[in-house]
C-alpha cells in the first residue's frame, strides 16, 4: 500500500470534527456517487474491506506538517510533572521528532500556526406551514460550529483495488458538496491545496495510530490509548431513515501500541460491521493507519 498527504483548505465553517472514520465514510458514498465515472464498485472495495484487505486507510486532520502527541503517561513522554496544564496545550510533533523521541519539543496550537476557532450559533425551529415556531413562542437553541485552518489529511491506498488519482477525484467531490453535519446548508467546504505521495520506512517496533480503531492484540505487547465512543450516523440517502447506528468502542487516535516483534506493519485494527438492523450491509473504519516512533524498549513501566 501506498501512503498519500492531502493539505487542503477550508473555505467554511464546520459542524462535524474531520475524524478518519467518518471521512472514510464520506468516500465511500463519494465513491458510489461516482461508480459510473470513476468505473469502481463500491460492493465488491467493501467486500474486501470486511476480509482484511482495506483498499482505503483514512487518518483524523492534523495541523500542517504535524501529527498529534502520543497517548502515554506524562513520565514517558519526559515532561515535568508539575507542568500539567501547560503540557496538556503542547499537542503537536514533527515526524522526525516523534521517530527520535523528543517529545519535548511538542508544540502549542499557535506554535503549529492553527487558528481553529468553536463558536455557537443561535437558530430557531421554523413550522413551515404556518411560518412560525410550534410552539408560537421564541425558542432558540445553540448549535457548534468550527473554524478551521489548513489541514493535513492522510490517505493509505491499495493501489491495487482503486488509484490514488481516484481518491484525490473523491476527496476534491467531497469539498464541494460537504463534509459531515449541516453540509446541505454550506458546511464542511474544502479545497485540496496539494495531494502528494509520502515515503515512509513502515518497519518498527513502536507505532502511533492516525484515526480511531479497533485494537488487534496480535502480536501485541503492550498498547497506550484513550477510548473513544462513536455514536455514529448515516449519510447520503440513510440520513433520513434509521438514521442512528449502534455505538461502537474504540481506541482514539495518538494511540501507541508496541509489538513483540519488529517487522512491516502499514495499518491494524478490523472493520467494523453490525452497525444497524436496517441497513445490514454498512461498513465502517476500524483500521488505522500506523506511524513508526521511538520504540519503547528502554522505557521501564512503573
Amino acid at each position: 500500500m501506498q501512503l498519500y498527504k492531502a493539505t487542503i483548505d477550508p473555505i467554511s465553517n464546520f459542524s462535524t470534527p474531520i475524524k478518519g472514520d467518518t471521512f472514510f465514510g464520506h468516500i465511500c458514498w463519494g465513491v458510489l456517487y461516482n461508480e459510473k465515472r470513476l468505473d469502481l464498485e463500491l460492493e465488491k472495495l467493501l467486500d474486501k474491506y470486511k476480509d482484511g484487505k482495506p483498499f482505503l486507510v483514512v487518518s483524523d486532520a492534523f495541523a500542517p506538517g504535524y501529527f498529534p502527541k502520543p497517548k502515554m503517561p506524562s513520565y514517558m513522554l519526559n515532561e515535568d510533572p508539575k507542568d500539567k496544564k501547560e503540557n496538556r496545550k503542547k499537542v503537536w510533533l514533527t515526524l522526525e521528532d516523534l521517530q527520535n523521541g523528543n517529545y519535548k519539543n511538542a508544540k502549542k496550537d499557535k506554535e503549529a500556526y492553527i487558528k481553529d476557532k468553536k463558536e455557537t450559533i443561535v437558530r430557531n425551529s421554523i413550522n413551515y406551514k404556518t411560518f412560525t415556531t410550534d410552539s408560537g413562542k421564541f425558542a432558540p437553541y445553540g448549535v457548534e460550529e468550527i473554524s478551521l485552518s489548513s489541514k493535513d489529511i492522510y490517505f493509505l491506498v491499495d493501489e491495487e483495488q482503486i488509484s490514488s488519482e481516484k481518491i484525490k477525484t473523491i476527496i476534491e467531490f467531497i469539498g464541494d458538496i460537504g463534509y459531515g453535519k449541516d453540509s446541505t446548508v454550506g458546511k464542511g467546504r474544502f479545497v485540496v491545496k496539494n495531494f502528494e505521495k509520502i515515503d515512509i520506512d513502515f518497519n518498527a517496533t513502536t507505532y502511533m495510530a492516525l484515526s480511531p480503531f479497533v485494537i488487534d492484540n496480535t502480536n501485541l505487547k503492550r498498547s497506550f490509548y484513550e477510548p473513544f465512543i462513536r455514536f455514529g450516523k448515516f449519510g447520503g440517502d440513510r440520513a433520513y431513515k434509521n438514521a442512528f447506528k449502534n455505538f461502537v468502542l474504540l481506541a482514539n487516535s495518538g494511540a501507541v501500541l508496541e509489538f513483540k516483534n519488529r517487522e512491516k506493519r502499514e495499518f491494524t485494527g478490523n472493520a467494523i460491521t453490525n452497525l444497524s438492523k436496517k441497513y445490514r450491509d454498512s461498513v465502517m473504519q476500524g483500521y488505522t493507519i500506523l506511524l513508526p516512533i521511538k520504540d519503547l524498549s528502554w522505557k521501564v513501566i512503573k
